[in-house]
């Protein structure tokens, strides 16, 4: 069955592509679903979600110890995962930094060829830290 440390570095997959600054369509390969639903119920696909990490440097992403996952296939192998990551980043344009705990509630897929991939990948939550800047989505 998905375990939280595949979960878990499915995340910093993605992660890593978003901090990289490249075009969306290279995160295209992580998720069956390409796109991110947003705290405030928008859609974003995976290149206007691009566009908007690009205006930011510095990005940290830092799991907590606590998160849950509920098995809801085993076949397809189907989990919704919930946690929380410590997220900052520095807004380039404005030189703030963006200090938050941010909520991820996930369902992961394992595909037909073993891979984990997303099948809904929502942020639900955002908590800033007294005096952090403020993401604008």
């Amino acid at each position: 069955m998905i375990t939280e440390q595949e979960i878990k570095t499915l995340g910093h997959d993605f992660w890593t592509i978003v901090r990289s600054g490249v075009d969306g369509s290279e995160a295209k390969h992580l998720f069956v679903n390409p796109g991110i639903l947003a705290p405030n119920g928008a859609w974003l696909e995976l290149e206007p979600h691009q566009e908007l990490h690009r205006g930011l440097s510095d990005e940290v992403h830092q799991w907590h110890d606590a998160c849950t996952i509920t098995v809801l296939s085993e076949n397809p192998e189907r989990v919704q995962f919930n946690g929380t990551v410590h997220w900052e980043s520095t807004i380039k344009s404005s030189g703030e930094r963006i200090v938050s705990e941010v909520g991820e509630q996930w369902i992961v897929e394992r595909c037909e060829d073993g891979q984990l991939r997303f099948t809904n990948y929502w942020s639900n939550s955002f908590e800033y830290a007294d005096g952090s800047a403020v993401l604008s989505l």
